[in-house]
């Protein structure tokens, strides 16, 4: 982002400057020269203005030909700007000399037109997004204002028609927008503002090297060895200028990035921030991923250090892996539990610090040594839990090239315990996860049980009436009542039955199929979800236990409801919960209606029963674990608690929405709608219709 910054900002210094030489130019001639000379700055604009936002806003590039067919154009642009294709003449106005239009500029102020409005078009769509930080906001809020002032920068290409009479003032546009994103770069941080200073400083650095090694040689080789052959001294020290530029360019570079690291990073970092920062961000944090990765991140940012590196144990395997890196060389580095490095650190509880162990020129193993240079360390502290190490935390150099000191470690040292209990909480996390996921998995299993038993009637049903009319048939061919058919109707009357016994036998699948599928487990996911659809499937399974118990169904979801993203899985097992929990409120006789509408772009379902009600004084253990309003026996209590868990993980959210003992319950659940396109919705009606045959 920094570089296309760069370069846009390039471009446009490229155009004032040879535009104010315009200008200032004696004769129309010049003037002319200098246009056509800065119209390659003005071609560039749009396209780098371009690339710096999409880079910006982390958008992957849609239109790759379109910018490839910009970059193509501009070599063609490049050579016809010495002509009169691009500017055709030099016109004196009353503010000084200014070109007219050739016959191709058309194309490029169409490229500029269409360039910048896509820009200033990305720019709007993003501020107006709701999931933005208050900096991100602000940044964007300048950055629309910047570019909405830089677009009216196309009066300059207009103003190159004699036939439009209108004042150039594109350079008063560019002068406010770069003022406009160098104050939301310095006050909301666009970008960062020291490493834009250290690559300023380390390009600047070069050029001058460069032009030195090539220049020094070359007057050396004039003046002294080849003063009477002044062409051959110049080429022969350019010569040797490129061989020595060729040799020592990477090591002046790394030298000019050491020396800008230390003293343009050599302030000290402040502990109260990184302990501020890891109070209120980083441990309070229960998803491992998140919580080791934002460790990394805030240690690097804030230490300012050039790498760093979190290990964590692996018990089964009995070694430690790293989980989340920055600037190391070596990402899959594995140390068993006999490595020289973990030996050391578990039976001292202590830290390697590199610095130390050479000033006190302790022998340091290969292993160790091996290990400490793939990790890009300077100092390896381990993570103790119980006096248990489960984890190491690896630290790389700080960017000012200054030492650890006692400060630091007095720091450090206790962050690394209190993060291995950070840790050690998040994992346990996950593990509750995983322990609810599996009671979900054997209440569900166990309630199969109990509908494979009310379902059992439904398939036997259809395959006793496939059965009798086999049966039926066989019989009457063996007491020879079919004797006076042909053969021709006996084989259309076989068919017809054949095709009755395929019609029962289906129906038997697809009630088996409806079973199986659903004691799969969920695999977790996201996918888009046809409401409708969903419930009927559900409605397959618990429908046959409401039919014995004489309790009506009513549907009323209507058709043209937006679909939701979940898990679909997740979302039949929510479905069924509710169904069966409102079944059973009822007992016997009674009525359960399942509505769904849509409200403020969210779908709302509600599941209504006639059943006992909920007494007011256990409302609020409803959502608890272990707690239920059934008989001993009856249930486990892990119904609700676990559809709470499975909604909110899919972005929803349920609650109860009304009851009343002796006239029934009402559960409410909601999720994001999920707008889509109608020719999404087309190939979803295609999807199904093709499902339901």
């Amino acid at each position: 982002m920094a570089i296309y910054f760069s370069l846009l900002c390039y471009s446009m210094v490229w155009w004032l400057i040879c535009y104010s030489a315009m200008y200032l130019s004696a004769t129309p001639l010049r003037a002319l020269s200098w246009a056509r000379t800065g119209f390659i700055g003005v071609f560039f604009i749009p396209i780098f203005a371009y690339q710096f936002i999409i880079n910006f806003l982390g958008v992957k590039y849609s239109n790759k030909i379109l910018l490839l067919g910009f970059y193509t154009l501009s070599i063609p642009a490049i050579i016809l700007s010495r002509t009169k294709y691009i500017y055709n003449d030099i016109v004196l106005h009353s503010w000084g000399y200014y070109p007219t239009a050739g016959r191709y500029y058309l194309v490029f102020l169409v490229m500029y037109g269409l360039l910048l409005s896509y820009v200033v078009w990305k720019v709007v769509e993003a501020a107006g997004k709701d999931a933005l930080s208050d900096r991100m906001r602000q940044q964007l809020r300048y950055l629309c204002l910047a570019f909405g002032i830089g677009t009216l920068g196309i009066v300059d290409y207009l103003a190159k028609y004699p036939a439009i009479k209108v004042y150039p003032f594109g350079y008063v546009c560019a002068f406010l927008f770069i003022s406009l994103i160098a104050y939301t770069i310095v006050r909301h941080q666009l970008m960062d503002i020291e490493v834009i200073i250290k690559k300023t400083l380390v390009f600047a650095g070069l050029l001058a090297s460069v032009l030195a090694i090539l220049v020094l040689p070359t007057l050396l080789f004039q003046e002294y060895l080849f003063r009477d052959a002044s062409v051959g001294g110049r080429i022969l020290g350019l010569t040797m200028g490129g061989i020595i530029i060729i040799f020592t360019m990477r090591k002046i570079e790394d030298f000019l990035i050491n020396v800008t690291d230390k003293y343009l990073f050599q302030k000290r970092y402040d502990y109260k921030e990184l302990l501020k920062t890891f109070t209120a961000e980083v441990l309070t944090v229960l998803h491992l991923d998140n919580l080791v990765n934002l460790t990394v991140d805030k240690l690097v940012d804030i230490v300012r250090i050039s790498s760093c590196a979190v290990l964590l144990r692996d018990d089964e395997k009995e070694q430690f892996g790293i989980v989340a890196s920055h600037g190391i060389k070596d990402k899959e580095i594995t140390l068993f539990k006999l490595h020289d490095i973990v030996k050391f650190l578990e039976h001292t509880h202590g830290y390697v610090l590199m610095k130390d162990l050479k000033e006190k020129k302790i022998y340091i193993p290969p292993s160790v040594q091996e290990v400490i240079e793939n990790l890009n360390a300077e100092l390896v502290i381990p993570m103790l839990l119980h006096e248990k190490m489960i984890g190491m935390l690896s630290l790389g150099k700080k960017k000012s090239d200054e030492d650890y000191t006692q400060d630091d470690l007095d720091i450090l040292l206790p962050l690394a315990r209190t993060l291995a209990i950070a840790i050690s909480n998040a994992e346990l996390f996950e593990e509750l996860g995983k322990a609810q996921a599996e009671a979900a998995q054997r209440e569900k299993m166990a309630v199969i049980g109990t509908l494979s038993a009310g379902i059992n009637h439904e398939i036997c049903n259809p395959l006793g009436i496939a059965r009798g009319q086999c049966e039926a048939f066989l019989l009457n061919v063996k007491d020879g009542l079919y004797k006076d058919k042909s053969q021709q109707e006996l084989i259309q009357k076989a068919e017809e039955i054949m095709a009755k016994v395929i019609k029962e036998t289906d129906r038997a699948t697809a009630i088996t199929k409806k079973l199986s599928s659903f004691a799969k487990p969920a695999k977790g996911e996201a996918e888009l979800v046809d409401i409708n659809k969903e419930m009927d499937e559900v409605f397959g399974l618990v429908g046959y236990e409401l039919k014995l118990e004489k309790i009506e169904f009513d549907k009323q979801v209507s058709s043209s409801l937006s679909r939701i993203l979940v898990d679909r899985k997740q979302f039949q097992e929510v479905l069924f919960n509710l169904m069966r929990n409102a079944g059973q409120a009822i007992g016997e006789k009674g009525k359960i209606t399942v509505s769904a509408k849509e409200e403020k772009g969210r779908v709302i379902i509600d599941v209504q029963d006639t059943g006992s009600g909920i007494p007011q004084e256990k409302i609020k253990e409803l959502f608890n674990p272990f707690f239920t309003t059934k008989e001993p026996g009856k249930g486990t209590g892990l119904g609700l608690f676990i559809v709470r868990q499975v909604v909110e993980k899919n972005g929803g959210k349920i609650y109860l929405k009304r009851t009343k003992v002796g006239e029934g319950t009402t559960f409410t659940i909601e999720f994001p709608a999920h707008l889509q396109k109608k020719e999404e919705k087309r190939s979803y009606e295609t999807t199904d219709s093709r499902d339901r045959r």
